[in-house]
């Protein structure tokens, strides 16, 4: 970002192009302070109203501006005479009023978009005006990294002397206050979530600019969207956070997350720990693995992984860690999963690529499993979660295994002794379905009887 202040002599200001637009002329003036530039579109209609301010506030002479003209204003060479009048008349102007440089001025240049002290200048007049409103509502804010830069860069500069509502002190009240805050890239799109492509008109790319989170004393959630946890210099929050969301991210480490502002990424530094979280939703990455870096959240109790790139799962024996969703990754197998994630009691994890069910045979405390859109095709599976007591809702639908005849009743036929309380795909047995059930366990339990004898006999056990 710009800064007037730090830079008063690297600044340059000139209009090289003019634009002609549904019969409107406008003249493209570029400001560059630093290396820092952008484009500003103005009418002359523009430039007229900005003098007239000036005149009326700051004693500015009325004979700086070049003067209108009505007949032949379209005349190329008269447009190209203003264009090099306007540029004179903004030079003019800037150095005439550097020093205190009007709120007309500095949003006529968009250094209200681009310039730190500006920014938060804008930034300090809204929570002066509306901040107590915003705090009674919700607690919650969202900024862009812009914003979130500009309040680290500030923290380091002198104070300044400004008018009231300006105060920089405003913006770090309200800051103080928050409890959950949102980053995206930009404020203008935020739809956009890519923080590799420039703000608005200027070559700013959000990608580039570090910020800190000093200035949250209190807050709880945190949700970086699309915005990469390397852009954070100092994240401060870890003793008070309890929910931590990243997301439409290329991260691929769980410590370029959980150790993002340490450079030598050590898992085993106390001060590193985030002592508070207990809620984490990493999803839409690009994250390949789980790492070591994952004891740092001691009080995880939910944990969302869904659309990454994983393949297995590892490093999750947490002891508080109750929901687990991987939806979305590559994972084929889930062997001996109880080895893991023993207390688990809901698991996600649709649309993977399983084909058994017999890593979760022993997961005694699930109660939810969603294994839908996966390759199970055998029915004979499911007999891998029968003896599973807390079980209550399993989801297979888009499985092959869910297009054989009487699916429903083959699947509900192995929880007969509580199948009232089972919920397949989302649906509770109808009592079509039960009854059904009922025959099926029964023909099941008689086949067994049969066929247990003879392989006995297949041992030699029986004369």
């Amino acid at each position: 970002m710009s800064c007037l202040t730090k830079n008063p002599s690297d600044i340059t200001l000139s209009i090289p192009n003019i634009v002609e637009s549904d019969g409107v002329t406008q003249y493209e003036i570029v400001m560059k302070i630093g290396e820092v530039s952008w484009r500003v579109f103005h009418r002359y209609r523009d430039f007229q109203e900005l003098h007239e301010k000036l005149v009326s506030d700051r004693s500015v002479s009325k004979d700086l501006l070049p003067p209108k003209k009505v007949i032949g204003n379209r005349n190329p060479a008269f447009v190209e005479k203003r264009k090099a009048g306007l540029e004179k008349y903004l030079r003019e102007m800037l150095i005439y009023l550097q020093l205190t440089m009007p709120r007309e001025f500095v949003e006529f240049l968009h250094l209200h978009e681009y310039d730190i002290i500006y920014l938060l200048h804008t930034m300090a007049e809204r929570f002066y005006l509306d901040g107590d409103s915003v705090l009674n509502a919700s607690k919650s804010h969202t900024f862009s990294v812009l914003e979130l830069h500009a309040i680290s860069e500030r923290l380091k500069m002198p104070s300044e002397v400004s008018e009231k509502k300006y105060d920089f002190s405003h913006v770090l009240d309200f800051c103080s206050q928050l409890e959950k805050i949102n980053i995206v890239p930009r404020k203008s799109d935020e739809l956009n979530y890519r923080d590799d492509l420039p703000v608005g008109t200027s070559n700013i790319v959000p990608k580039s600019l570090k910020f800190d989170l000093v200035a949250f004393k209190t807050l709880q959630q945190l949700h970086l969207l699309g915005v990469s946890p390397a852009n954070i210099s100092n994240v401060a929050i870890r003793d008070t956070l309890r929910t931590l969301r990243v997301t439409l991210t290329d991260t691929r480490k769980f410590t370029d997350i959980l150790l993002c502002d340490d450079i030598h990424k050590t898992t085993n530094d106390p001060e590193k720990v985030w002592r508070s979280v207990e809620m984490v939703n990493f999803a839409c990455n690009k994250l390949t693995s789980i790492d070591e870096s994952i004891k740092l959240l001691p009080k995880i109790e939910t944990l969302i992984l869904d659309r990454n790139e994983l393949t297995c799962v590892q490093n999750l024996n947490m002891p508080c860690l109750r929901s687990l969703s991987l939806g979305q990754n590559k994972i084929s197998s889930c062997p001996d999963w109880h080895l893991e994630l023993g207390n688990l009691v809901n698991l996600y994890l649709p649309q993977n690529f399983i084909q058994s069910l017999a890593g979760f045979r022993r997961m005694f405390s699930l109660v939810i499993l969603d294994v839908s859109c996966n390759q199970i095709s055998d029915i004979n599976e499911v007999d891998h979660l029968s003896n599973l007591p807390c079980l209550e809702d399993i989801n297979l639908t888009g499985n092959p295994v869910a297009g054989i005849v009487d699916y429903r009743s083959k699947v509900l036929s192995r929880f007969v002794e509580r199948i009232a309380e089972m919920c397949l795909d989302n649906e509770k047995a109808s009592q079509k379905e039960v009854d059904t059930a009922l025959v099926l366990a029964a023909l099941k339990i008689s086949q067994d009887k049969m066929d247990s004898p003879k392989k006995i006999s297949s041992l030699g056990l029986l004369t």
